[in-house]
């Protein structure tokens, strides 16, 4: 069957498909292509979904062409692979991630399910442990693979040969490594090529190496013997060896930027790593097979170099115009790279004496523009919100609090400071600014090393001083008390007081963006990004501390609610009705009644639609029951009963327990028989406490938000309550969780039900789930699959984030003893607010980020994530966080941009609330089974249309109204950073105009000097690679010539522009409104849009 790229295509917005299709020609289909292309997109604007697109048209394409179709992923780190290896899975299976270096590939290729048997393989790298080389040694299973390859050869088992191999694997576990290896099934082809490059004089010097290992206890190997230096020599042969049997037909490198050290060369010498995985990567970038083929390399990278660089920047940290000749180079290619870059080097000095000289220049600063856009667009393209909106900041409201110095804050500083100038630190004047507390927080500091090596021996001055700062510690005591801890810091305290409000520090989750009844809340997420790796520690702790603290935590209330609370006492909230999930559905009420003012009002429109559809007999039957199984009664009256047996265990370890789905169902399939009778109900209540399960039972919120989202299947389908059940037991774990059963005031745990039921429903569960399960289903490809997958799958990542564990943050304490100091380490528990680190790449620390990120685009906790700036480019944090808040400013406008790129995309939170607010009544649908927030988007997608617009970027990405990405900038009174936010907000206005020029302090300087007047015809002279979404282009034919005619066109037009008459301007102007004239344009002329 034909493989069609459409059905993936048409999920693309405009935009995106546009640049799907430009790219796509310039990598396979124009007459003189190219193998490398650049997709910058601002920030947030769907990258990944734009590779997704060009995977999908490049396999549609080759099929049929090669043998088998291998496309490469690869990025900076597992996080980011986590995030985004879902939405470039075109293939309709599951994907093929190796996530551990290339060299493992030959346990790849055979196994069952390899690549070796697939027609079309996604496999996933990370450079971290793919392309890194390094460690010479690499890690035991490379070394056991090197030696299971080349055993027959070397001819010896000998204790020497396995102390060359093993490394730093202890000798009795060497064994067990080479046991299993030999039970692999290893490629025959890359092991046939593999020892046919080890050639038979390097097979003697590893010989050579076990002997001397095998007769001396620390043999003295000779430099070509030494174990570490033959395994890096034999990994870079087998590395070089795995990319032909990858043999890539495309490769999509994500976050570019992170590469640049691989994309030239290195000297051997200086930087061996650096040499050795630049060669690989060189390797596989130009991959070219026997049969002709040829690997396209896609780069994703929304600043792709150093975007801006400032007179006060560090030189070591690279140059703009450098890095952006650089990459231009790579691009261009070996063959003529050298040639476009002279060509494009001078049309960008006439760019910038234009741009000089204006206003007088304009006509020819235009000509100039579309030169530089030309050529660049052969290798670039580039799409900006800015390209939609004359305003860029449209949807950004910048806020500034005023922040006070205390007297406290600067007793601190003082203390802390003595500390540091006695054990010679550095001065921590900028840490203070940051952080109270430093000596519980500097865990990677030189202040706590310094401190480490001498307290043993403190001078006297040392111990006073540790004396001294005693009060400025946290005290294990104070958190185990739940005491107040003072903020005694500016920044924290005005953190505090954004992040509590709307009442936050009592919340198990944010307010729903159009709620049930009643006006929507402001309340949203908080994401900090510090220069200092102590911060985001410092805000987790502190702020959870006291969290916490508000929500009612005692030290006594700690024991009582240690252990949580069963399934059988649980078990009520745990039943989905799938007769009150249909019957009191709130936005068909709504519809009906009008819009509830108060939960009251709501809770009293359901109970009348109850009285309508419960008749006498069933009420009288349903008032002798106890209210524990109200709802399981009214199914078992109507004949509805779950057919429990074909309702699937979805096991999660959020749960709390192993297992605990299939008690859960058991629980529920025998709870009618071991009813319990109350004989003295009254009537009326009945309706009243089905009113009550129906707004807030977890698993009915559940089952109605999923029924919305799987129409195809009635709602009491087994895979539809099967999955509201998974998601009821994770909502148990967080209302066990002791700060959620405190805050509830739980008085016993046979009635805490009710004290749940009553929460959620006052809370607007009901809509909270409607909005957050459409955005997983988006996130995670659901719509894809069979709607009783979808229901599962949907199910496992609400049950995830719901059910998070709080995070343990360490923290020290110094005092000061007669002769040394003593330092003891306590944990706190952070749940409210969150670290966020990529540091880890080890399995378990790539699972606990993955979750992190995810409960933070969840509605749940935390509502606070701190990070530092480094490593966050391509991951997203936008669902339900629309404040970003500079704890420190960033160097320079670029920064700022991505920062704020990590919230302000697709569908945020900013943008969702402002579509409820005015397209809200679109959720009313009157079959009840479509999600409202698509319902809602859509209506907005016609609104845009309606007026001639694409439906695009807005209304997806920006969306008028009254909310806004909230950027927050905390800078303390009287200091330099005051005076540098202001540059720097100049700076993010104008520095796209200095593009591709060295010295761009001084076109900046320039263009801040010019009136109101000029700076809006600047802002028209901007370098714009959008692709055109009309497609045009004329057919193949002109080639190169084409180009040539194109750019003595723009010669001519040039010279005709100096002319001064004001007809003759306008006239240019008008003509001048797109890059390269349309008379003039081939297929291998970008379709660029100014």
């Amino acid at each position: 069957m034909t493989y069609q790229a459409d059905e993936h295509l048409n999920l693309l917005k405009p935009f995106q498909r546009a640049t799907v299709n430009y790219v796509f020609r310039r990598l396979f289909t124009d007459r003189q292509t190219t193998r490398q292309f650049l997709v910058a997109d601002e920030v947030g604007l769907g990258k990944t979904m734009v590779a997704r697109g060009v995977i999908a048209k490049a396999i549609e394409e080759l099929t049929g062409k090669v043998d088998r179709i291998d496309v490469v992923y690869i990025c900076s780190n597992q996080a980011i692979a986590e995030q985004n290896i879902k939405s470039l899975n075109v293939i309709g299976s599951t994907t093929k991630p190796l996530n551990t270096r290339l060299t493992l590939l030959p346990l790849e290729i055979e196994q069952d399910g390899g690549i070796a048997s697939r027609p079309i393989n996604l496999v996933s790298l990370t450079l971290g442990t793919a392309l890194d080389l390094k460690s010479s040694l690499g890690t035991a299973k490379e070394r056991a693979l090197i030696y299971e390859m080349l055993r027959k050869r070397l001819g010896i088992r000998h204790r020497g040969i396995q102390r060359v191999f093993r490394g730093g694997v202890d000798a009795e576990n060497w064994p067990g490594w080479t046991d299993w290896m030999r039970g692999q099934k290893i490629s025959e082809e890359i092991a046939k090529n593999f020892n046919a490059a080890v050639g038979d004089e390097f097979i003697e010097r590893i010989r050579a190496a076990a002997e001397l290992a095998r007769s001396k206890r620390n043999p003295n190997y000779p430099p070509d013997q030494r174990p570490a230096v033959m395994i890096g020599e034999l990994r870079r042969v087998l590395a070089r060896i795995c990319v032909d049997a990858l043999s890539p037909d495309l490769i999509i490198l994500d976050e570019f930027q992170r590469f640049a050290d691989l994309l030239h060369e290195h000297d051997e010498q200086s930087a061996p790593e650096k040499a050795a995985a630049a060669e690989l990567a060189r390797a596989l970038f130009s991959y070219s097979g026997a049969d002709g083929s040829k690997a396209r390399l896609l780069l994703l990278s929304a600043t792709p170099y150093r975007m801006l660089t400032l007179n006060s920047d560090d030189p070591e940290e690279g140059d703009h115009y450098s890095d952006f000749l650089r990459t231009m180079r790579f691009l261009f290619g070996e063959e003529d790279g050298d040639a476009r870059i002279k060509e494009l080097e001078q049309e960008l000095k006439g760019f910038r004496r234009a741009l000089q000289a204006m206003p007088e220049t304009r006509v020819h600063a235009r000509v100039q523009r579309d030169l530089v856009q030309h050529i660049l667009g052969e290798v670039i393209a580039r799409t900006e919100r800015v390209d939609y909106t004359d305003d860029r900041n449209a949807l950004v409201k910048e806020s500034k609090p005023e922040l006070t110095i205390e007297t406290e804050d600067l007793k601190e500083a003082k203390a802390i400071a003595q500390v540091a100038a006695i054990v010679s630190a550095p001065g921590i004047v900028e840490y203070w600014k940051s952080s109270p507390y430093l000596l519980n927080f500097m865990r990677e500091y030189k202040l706590r090393q310094k401190l480490q090596a001498l307290k043993l021996q403190p001078s006297s001055e040392l111990r006073s001083a540790i004396k001294a700062a005693a009060p400025f510690l946290v005290s294990k005591e104070q958190v185990e008390s739940y005491a107040e801890i003072p903020l005694r810091n500016a920044r924290m305290r005005v953190l505090a007081d954004t992040a509590f409000e709307h009442g936050l520090d009592r919340a198990l989750w944010l307010p729903p963006s159009r709620p049930s009844y009643g006006e929507p809340a402001p309340a949203t997420k908080s994401l900090i990004f510090s220069d200092w790796s102590m911060v985001p520690d410092a805000i987790a702790a502190l702020l959870s501390h006291e969290a916490s603290r508000r929500m009612g935590m005692t030290s006594d209330l700690v024991s009582r609610t240690s252990r949580p609370i069963g399934i059988e006492e649980m078990m009520p909230m745990l039943y989905p009705s799938a007769t009150l999930a249909a019957w009191i559905d709130p936005l068909a009420m709504e519809r009906r009644f009008g819009r509830a003012a108060s939960h009251n009002e709501l809770r009293l429109q359901a109970v009348e639609v109850l009285k309508e559809l419960i008749n006498a007999e069933q009420l009288l039957r349903l008032s002798g029951k106890s209210d524990r199984l109200l709802p399981l009664n009214l199914e078992d009256n109507l004949g509805r009963r779950v057919d429990w047996s074909r309702v699937g265990a979805i096991e999660h370890e959020g749960h709390e327990e192993h297992g605990a789905m299939a008690r859960a169902i058991e629980v529920l399939r025998k709870a009618l028989e071991a009813e319990d009778h109350s004989d003295d109900e009254d009537a009326r209540d009945v309706y009243d406490k089905l009113a009550d399960f129906a707004l807030g039972s977890p698993a009915t919120c559940a089952l109605r938000a999923l029924g919305r989202l799987c129409p195809e299947l009635p709602l009491n389908h087994p895979a539809l309550v099967g999955a509201a059940v998974a998601i009821a037991l994770g909502f148990r774990t967080l209302y066990n969780q002791p700060e959620s059963r405190v805050l509830l005031r739980e008085t016993s745990p046979l009635n805490y039900w009710r004290q749940v039921i009553t929460h959620a429903a006052m809370h607007d569960l009901s809509a909270v789930l409607d909005e957050y399960l459409q955005l997983v289903l988006e996130a995670e490809r659901g719509i894809e699959l069979e709607a009783d997958k979808r229901a599962g799958l949907i199910a496992a990542k609400v049950v995830e984030v719901v059910a998070l564990r709080p995070a343990q943050i360490t923290l020290d304490h110094w005092t000061a003893g007669r002769s040394r100091l003593h330092d003891k380490t306590f944990e706190v528990r952070a749940r409210f607010a969150m670290r966020f680190a990529t540091k880890a790449e080890d399995e378990k620390g790539v699972r606990r980020t993955t979750l992190v990120q995810a409960a933070f685009k969840s509605p749940f906790r935390p509502f606070v994530l701190a990070t530092t700036s480094i490593g966050q480019e391509g991951l997203d944090f936008h669902p339900y966080c629309a404040r970003i808040v500079h704890w420190n400013l960033p160097r320079n406008p670029v920064d700022i941009e991505q920062r704020e790129g990590r919230v302000h995309r697709f569908k945020n939170h900013a943008v969702r609330r402002n579509i409820a607010a005015s397209f809200g009544d679109f959720a009313q649908s009157e079959g009840g089974r479509v999600g409202p927030w698509e319902s809602m988007f859509e209506a907005a997608r016609q609104h845009e249309i309606a007026h001639g617009r694409a439906g695009d970027i807005v209304p997806f990405w920006l969306c008028p109204g009254s909310e806004k990405v909230q950027r927050v900038v905390l800078i303390p009174p009287f200091s330099r950073e005051v005076e540098r936010f202001e540059n720097l907000k100049k700076s993010l206005a104008t520095y796209r105009l200095a593009f591709g020029q060295p010295r761009q302090d001084e076109l900046i300087n320039l263009f801040s000097a010019f009136g109101n007047d000029v700076l809006a015809e600047l802002s028209d002279l901007q370098i714009s690679l959008r692709p055109s979404t009309t497609g045009h282009a004329r057919p193949d034919g002109q080639g190169r010539h084409a180009k040539g005619a194109a750019v003595a066109h723009h010669r001519r037009r040039l010279a005709r522009g100096s002319e001064s008459s004001m007809e003759g301007q306008q006239a240019e102007e008008g003509q001048y409104r797109r890059p390269v004239a349309d008379s003039q344009r081939t297929i291998e002329d970008p379709d660029i849009c100014p």
